[in-house]
């Protein structure tokens, strides 16, 4: 047996008919393409693939399931980019692991030390200012967290939208005088 027709073994299949367009077969939110295709637009396809290995599919004819061809990854990253990001990654990964660090020696408990049997007491030697600022920056990193940047706030309503009226205050001729 070929090493091509054995690798079809392994492949995965979704069980979804995808339809090649002008820009491919869009397949995980990334276009796939291939010169096979040119003078297709419209065919009902089926995608296959190995586990983990997106940079190439495997496109079979939905009605038929004969192999029509293998299709790329469109707009590739380059071997720089991809360094880039991997480098990123891995700053990203040490930055995190540092403040991990950080906070589990700052989480940790510790105990006065003690000659006889008694329950343990806790050392506390943080101030209230140092308190106020760790909570303070606690704080700010849960207000960044939540925070949209892409929010842009609403403008005033227009005029001519409904509005509910105001609350009306009771008056003394309201008063039922009976």
């Amino acid at each position: 047996m070929a090493a091509g027709q054995l690798a079809t073994f392994a492949l995965e299949d979704d069980g979804r008919t995808y339809t090649i367009s002008t820009s491919g077969v869009r397949w995980r939110r990334r276009d796939y393409l291939a010169p096979w295709m040119n003078g297709r637009t419209g065919t009902k396809v089926s995608v296959r693939h190995l586990p983990h290995h997106d940079d190439t599919i495997e496109v079979f004819d939905a009605a038929t399931g004969r192999h029509l061809g293998s299709a790329f990854l469109a707009a590739a990253a380059s071997r720089e980019q991809i360094r880039s990001v991997q480098a990123a990654r891995t700053a990203a990964a040490r930055r995190l692991k540092a403040d991990l660090k950080a906070a589990e020696k700052l989480r940790r408990q510790r105990f006065e030390a003690s000659t006889t049997a008694a329950p343990p007491r806790p050392l506390t030697s943080v101030t209230a200012a140092e308190a106020e600022e760790e909570l303070g920056a606690a704080a700010q990193t849960d207000r960044r967290a939540l925070a949209r940047p892409g929010l842009v706030p609403h403008g005033p309503a227009p005029d001519t939208w409904a509005r509910p009226r105001p609350p009306r205050t009771p008056t003394p001729d309201d008063e039922d005088t009976s």
